[in-house]
């Protein structure tokens, strides 16, 4: 396993090799755990298609839209516990540091507990809400509600990764979603087809499978900090204890990162229907081409992660300019990669959707929206990486300021503008959206240049 513990020395005179490694020994575990969930969503869609049941797949994509919101908001409290973790860390206070995970572990199961027994009684609801039919919300239903009862699990996962990330071991959630995501796969097949003697069971199937995959990720994340395999240490009597001071200060840094999501969310349900007003072809390529961009994403959440861990360890032993050094540096890290595939997006944009196989129509406009969405990889990259290291530092506020902003003051307006009121099209949703991650890097830089991210005081004094 991976433990990252940075050197006491500065930043200035640590060799430039020590920052770079450890930037890369942190974030590529990260980058290859995204792209596992990546692949396991692509083939869980691919299986379920193949029962050639259009309400099945329309009952998964409208479920998708309530564990996607669920996972941002509980997403929030990794964060927290990744930034807490790492300032204690940093500072050598191991002690510290596990009772910090054992209170956001402890208070994610509470939430996820009361969370699902909320949820469970309301999917026809929400389904019905979304505009699906009878048929898509009898089997949606079916589908959430086994799903639901994986968020015991799933969650306290989520924050169980990010606290051995904030301990600078990015190696073993990396590896507990290999085999979560590897189980998911086998056994979401062996149901769905009914394989090996097992009985088809179509989309509960799908839902089964999923549900003990992510069973099997969160009592693996939780033996990972009970046992030896990580360098950060919990004992069972810390999830026992509930220690109402750190548990609200997690709550303080999570609440604002979970705002900043549900805005995002928010945000793009909008957009996605501005979208749809233009068309079904329009649609279909703008969802192609939205899969194609979330390439970008990979190594940018990657190298965001290490960002995160690095500001939060460098900053609880006291080394600022570290801290500032190693953001640059990533930020560096990202503009490269995100700069090379954007000009794979401008030179093989349509080689690129073809793999998707659609209408001439579909194809033409998605290739269309993949390069210009090259405009808005370097914002892309760059945004992520600022956000980690402010995050990292315990500044959750200043991303979330910026999120609204990015939103209401750019997003919606510009692909409205654009898109329907000078009648653009798909080319206008792709430019809008590159304003916007324009608007937010410039935004989000001149916030970090002015440096209130290195005071904030993460610990109750």
């Amino acid at each position: 396993m991976t433990q990252l513990r940075l050197p006491d020395t500065p930043a200035l005179a640590a060799p430039a090799l020590s920052l770079n490694r450890a930037i890369l020994v942190l974030a590529l575990p990260a980058v290859i755990e995204n792209l596992l969930q990546t692949v396991v969503f692509f083939s869980d869609t691919v299986m379920i298609g193949w029962i050639r049941d259009p309400a099945a797949l329309a009952a998964v994509g409208l479920a998708g839209t309530l564990f996607y919101l669920l996972m941002t908001l509980f997403g929030a409290l990794a964060v927290s516990a990744t930034a807490l973790v790492a300032r204690a860390w940093g500072a050598g206070d191991k002690e510290r540091a596990g009772t910090v995970a054992a209170q956001a572990l402890l208070l994610c199961v509470v939430l996820s507990v009361a969370g699902t027994l909320l949820l469970l009684p309301a999917a026809p609801a929400y389904l019905r809400l979304m505009g699906g039919d009878e048929e898509v919300v009898r089997q949606g239903t079916l589908y959430i509600r086994i799903v639901l009862w994986s968020s015991i699990f799933n969650f306290p996962m989520m924050v169980a990764n990010g606290a051995m990330r904030g301990a600078g071991d990015t190696r073993t959630p990396m590896w507990n979603t290999l085999a979560m995501n590897s189980w998911n796969i086998v056994v979401s097949y062996v149901l769905i087809f009914g394989a090996f003697g097992f009985p088809e069971m179509g989309l509960a199937g799908a839902a089964i499978g999923t549900t003990t995959a992510r069973a099997v990720g969160g009592i693996l994340a939780l033996a990972a900090l009970l046992g030896s395999r990580t360098p950060l240490r919990i004992s069972w009597r810390a999830l026992l204890q509930w220690n109402g001071r750190v548990a609200r200060r997690v709550l303080q840094l999570a609440i604002p990162t979970a705002i900043e999501g549900s805005v995002a969310q928010s945000g793009f349900i909008i957009f996605t229907r501005m979208v749809a007003s233009l068309g079904t072809a329009t649609l279909a390529a703008h969802q192609i081409a939205l899969r194609v961009e979330s390439l970008s994403y990979m190594p940018a959440w990657g190298l965001a992660a290490a960002a995160t861990t690095i500001v939060g360890q460098s900053l609880g032993a006291g080394n600022v300019e570290r801290a500032e050094a190693s953001i640059r540096r990533t930020a560096l890290f990202s503009l490269a990669f995100n700069g090379l595939l954007g000009l794979s997006f401008i030179l093989y944009s349509g080689s690129i959707v073809s793999i998707f196989g659609s209408t001439p129509e579909v194809l033409a406009l998605a290739g269309m929206a993949v390069a210009i969405s090259a405009a808005e990889l370097l914002g892309i990259g760059i945004n992520m990486i600022l956000a980690g290291g402010m995050r990292g530092a315990g500044d959750t506020r200043t991303p979330m300021y910026v999120t609204f902003a990015g939103v209401l003051l750019f997003r919606l307006p510009a692909v409205y503008f654009l898109a329907i009121q000078l009648g653009w099209g798909l080319a206008g949703v792709w430019w809008g959206t590159a304003i916007d991650w324009t608007g937010r890097t410039i935004l989000l830089w001149l916030l970090f240049r002015r440096g209130h991210w290195k005071t904030i005081q993460v610990e109750d004094e």
